[in-house]
């Protein structure tokens, strides 16, 4: 019973509200660009795209752009993709059954991400004024789909990299914000290096701030239960691991909201000497070293020490870039 009383004081603690800017809200897509997009596929925009490059006329007033709007076609006209709605490229609506199958999977992968890009490309090669005419009698009625379809996948792309850019902010904020968990100095200096130089910790350009943060703490404000003292006693220890920070719209909550959805969990080394105490060098006397888990501001850490096993504590930051 007294063990949890102690976690049910340091949840209590966790879940004090706290002043906390939201994260950017996801801009709401347009519901007819998104039902458009739903309608028309990949196949649908490989025949059309087939179709111009096959006009000998259409190539000759192309000229120079001959060659970029035939390999655009080429990476559109992916088997695998084909049964795709532009929708179902963004992720947006489900993978057809045939994708589902794995029919069609031995294409160059490379070419499936560059798709959006291709069809930006093609799109650009075919408006030109000179141009439009030419495609107007090669396609007949089904110029008006061309556009249709040529538009629709501008747009999509546009939308996407909007959205794209709002959720790095997004993952910047989760990270970097007020819900995020205050560095030491070594911390600043470790996590400002790891993001220059070490793999894993580098910012990427779609998802922004790697999710990874270094861990290497002095923490004071542990506390654990003495058998013998009979009560709660204070620990000072030692931290070193690592905080992955959780960058999905249902995390980074605060208040009670918070200890069930809050915006990182970590894991790591835990050291405390064997005398309990505020402000005692963990590595002082007989040390004992352990692990340490933590979701959100609550801490649980375990050691194999005759004064206290379970340490509990709540993620803070009493002297700025200290402890």
């Amino acid at each position: 019973m007294k063990y949890v009383a102690i976690l049910s004081a340091a949840l209590l603690a966790a879940a004090t509200p706290v002043v906390m800017h939201g994260q950017p809200a996801e801009p709401a897509p347009d519901a007819s660009l998104m039902r458009r997009a739903d309608s028309l596929t990949v196949g649908d925009y490989c025949r059309l795209a087939q179709r111009i490059v096959a006009d000998t006329t259409v190539l000759t007033a192309l000229a120079d752009a001959s060659s970029s709007a035939r390999t655009s076609a080429a990476v559109i006209c992916n088997p695998l993709l084909s049964s795709f709605s532009l929708l179902a490229l963004t992720g947006r609506s489900p993978a057809p059954m045939r994708a589902v199958a794995r029919l069609d999977n031995n294409v160059d992968r490379r070419a499936q991400r560059e798709i959006f890009e291709a069809m930006e490309e093609f799109r650009a090669d075919t408006r030109q004024p000179e141009i439009r005419p030419l495609l107007s009698t090669s396609l007949g009625a089904a110029n008006d789909d061309f556009v249709r379809i040529a538009e629709t996948a501008h747009s999509l792309a546009v939308t996407i990299s909007r959205d794209n850019a709002v959720r790095r902010l997004a993952n910047y904020e989760r990270k970097l914000g007020p819900s995020s968990a205050r560095l030491n100095f070594p911390e600043v200096l470790l996590n400002y290096a790891a993001q220059r130089w070490i793999p894993g910790f580098k910012p990427t350009p779609l998802g922004g701030p790697s999710p990874w943060e270094v861990i290497a703490a002095y923490t004071p404000g542990y506390v654990t239960f003495d058998d013998d003292e009979d009560g709660i006693l204070p620990v000072s220890a030692s931290e070193f691991g690592l905080r992955f920070y959780l960058f999905g719209d249902s995390f980074g909550k605060s208040g009670w909201a918070g200890v069930f959805l809050p915006s990182y969990f970590s894991f790591g080394v835990l050291t405390a000497s064997d005398r309990n105490g505020a402000l005692v060098w963990p590595w002082r006397g007989r040390e004992r070293s352990g692990g340490f888990v933590s979701w959100g501001a609550i801490k649980i850490g375990y050691i194999d020490r005759d004064r206290g096993t379970w340490l509990f504590s709540r993620q803070f930051q009493a002297v700025p870039f200290v402890f």
